[in-house]
């Protein structure tokens, strides 16, 4: 998996497998521990990293935002595409062209989960 910083909807973003993660007063917060760095998600960025599994393509996530916030901007895409900039700025997600089939981290509960 190579990690780029410019995120494309045929991209599938993929959690670094030690992120952990802690909700505080309803924002996420996501720690790294190899980076000694923690990353602050408003709600609308822990809905974007929440649908980051390392199965789904960017081009399902904005779909699903869309599906789920009828209303949004026009510039949704733009935004989320921003948002996972963002996050494999941070080092928090890697991109990659194949969805994962090994040892992944759910990114909603930082828990690690066996997708074989």
């Amino acid at each position: 998996m190579a990690q780029s910083k410019n995120a494309t909807i045929d991209q599938i973003p993929v959690p670094i497998s030690n992120v952990k993660t802690e909700v505080i007063e309803g924002e996420l917060l996501l720690y790294d521990p190899r980076q000694t760095k923690a990353v602050y998600l408003n709600q609308p960025a822990a809905v974007i990293w929440s649908l980051c599994d390392g199965h789904r393509r960017v081009r399902e996530i904005i779909r699903l935002i869309r599906d789920g916030y009828p209303d949004s901007k026009a510039n949704l895409s733009e935004e989320i595409l921003a948002t996972l900039n963002q996050l494999y700025e941070s080092g928090v997600l890697v991109a990659s062209d194949h969805a994962t089939v090994d040892r992944a981290t759910d990114a909603a509960t930082g828990k690690n989960l066996d997708r074989t």
